[in-house]
């Protein structure tokens, strides 16, 4: 357990809540967005950590261990990363997504202000 990582996880949250809050721009809203997936990815990985562990790789295990102490001894957890890369691999669409949308916003009203968006809109 890292206590860095976790409270780096929610100062990147915070940064990204108070920036889509904050800011009228549509790409710095976007922005803060995808500030808030990187802490996910952050608290995902330092879940997944584990003090001392070796990769769960049963062929040539470290020098001293054996693949049955692997399968019963400290290993870091894999499924915590497939989620991260998982979820980064949708961040990326859904941001480029997100993106995509405020082009097509800015060319139809010529802003990327969403108030200025909204009451055109009527």
């Amino acid at each position: 357990m890292i206590v860095v990582n976790y409270v780096a996880a929610a100062a990147l949250l915070s940064i990204g809540l108070y920036i889509v809050l904050t800011r009228r721009n549509l790409i710095k809203m976007v922005m803060g967005l995808s500030i808030m997936e990187a802490s996910t990815y952050l608290l995902l990985i330092s879940m997944g950590y584990r003090s001392g562990s070796t990769a769960p790789v049963l062929l040539n295990p470290p020098a001293g261990k054996s693949p049955s102490q692997l399968v019963n001894g400290n290993v870091a957890d894999p499924v915590l990363q497939n989620f991260c890369l998982t979820a980064i691999v949708i961040g990326v669409a859904v941001s480029a997504v997100f993106l995509s949308v405020v082009v097509r916003i800015a060319q139809h009203y010529r802003t990327l202000d969403a108030d200025e968006v909204r009451r055109m809109r009527g």
